[in-house]
């Protein structure tokens, strides 16, 4: 009979085991510590602690402890700098006679294109310049009348000056360079070209001094 504290051969670990033991329990007790998350230390990767990723210098909304103490979220973009994809539009709101003499509108006046023209012109124009381009949209019983789209003078202008007055704005209507792309503003062009084919020959418009028996 032999002591009951001493393991005989068969409980006794084999050196394969014993080192493959040895090997394991590092691994073990790394694993432990991601699943616990313990604190990492100067060389997280080492220990096998890789719940510090998220710790390090991004980009956050709102955020002001990086950049100058500048929210990042709110940051403009440099100066200069261009959109992929976006070429700059060159000519000033003053510019509208420069702007219809190099400007050609690049899209055919196919079925499509006068269909984006008009789905526009209805989503964005009308509610100034009324349904048929007569400066009766449901806005001017607010803010002040455009001028009709029919007109001798709106007729004479190049496809290209007419390009130019929603890229800048005029009057009380403010440039529409941020809701619209080229494409669409093109595309309104040849639909208003439809209309001007359609519609009679609207009166020259009436200066607000002369149409209350003022000079002009």
């Amino acid at each position: 009979m032999h002591n009951a504290f001493i393991p005989d051969r068969t409980q006794r670990l084999r050196p394969g085991r014993l080192a493959a033991l040895l090997v394991a329990a590092p691994l073990l007790l790394s694993t432990a510590a991601c699943d616990l998350g313990l604190p990492a230390g100067r060389a997280p990767h080492v220990e096998g602690n890789f719940l510090d990723m998220a710790d390090q210098p991004k980009l956050k909304p709102q955020r002001s402890d990086i950049f100058g103490a500048r929210a990042t979220g709110l940051m403009e973009a440099p100066v200069g700098s261009v959109a992929i994809d976006e070429t700059p539009y060159p000519f000033t709101q003053a510019q509208a006679t420069e702007a219809g003499l190099a400007l050609k509108n690049p899209l055919p006046q196919s079925p499509e294109v006068l269909a984006h023209g008009r789905f526009v012109y209805e989503n964005v124009c009308i509610t100034c310049h009324g349904p048929r381009g007569a400066g009766d949209g449901t806005l001017t019983l607010l803010f002040p009348r455009p001028p009709s789209l029919m007109t001798k003078r709106v007729r004479d202008w190049p496809d290209g000056e007419i390009f130019h007055r929603p890229m800048r704005g005029q009057g009380s209507m403010p440039s529409h360079a941020r809701q619209l792309d080229a494409r669409d503003i093109w595309s309104v062009v040849h639909y208003i070209r439809q209309m001007q084919s359609e519609e009679p020959v609207a009166p020259p418009a009436v200066a607000p001094a002369a149409a209350a028996g003022g000079l002009s």
